[in-house]
């Protein structure tokens, strides 16, 4: 299906190669009717990047469950705070429930591998005073 593209020249003075809306000879970027709507659009994508750019601020090692629980503690603070959106904040907290589990599971597995190793010690300490 081949659309129509806008009409419209770019700052440069070269045709917009963009696809044209429905209904108009231009794209997004050159309806005059849209300009509003378009500008707070990229208003809210900005404000949208810049609460995220405040959570990769804070990238800590997550590498232990008291460690999860502070950041979870800090993100909860700064929803309260409202320096994080709470659509931000509620899927970095459900991320971190993910992450908190996986970390679990890997110190459990790291706790048994040391066992399992202790236990082999131990079998060799037996064996070396039987004989």
């Amino acid at each position: 299906m081949n659309q129509p593209l806008c009409r419209a020249l770019t700052k440069q003075g070269a045709s917009c190669r963009a696809p044209s809306l429905p209904n108009y000879d231009t794209c997004l970027s050159h309806t005059p009717e849209l300009a509003g709507k378009v500008a707070e659009a990229r208003r809210r994508g900005g404000t949208m990047a810049a609460k995220v750019r405040i959570l990769e601020g804070k990238r800590l090692k997550l590498d232990s469950p008291a460690a999860v629980v502070k950041f979870t503690s800090g993100v909860v603070q700064d929803c309260l705070a409202g320096t994080v959106e709470v659509e931000v904040a509620r899927t970095t907290l459900y991320g971190l429930g993910i992450l908190l589990k996986a970390v679990e599971q890997a110190r459990a597995s790291d706790v048994e591998q040391m066992l399992a190793e202790v236990r082999a010690l131990v079998n060799e300490v037996r064996t070396r005073r039987r004989a």
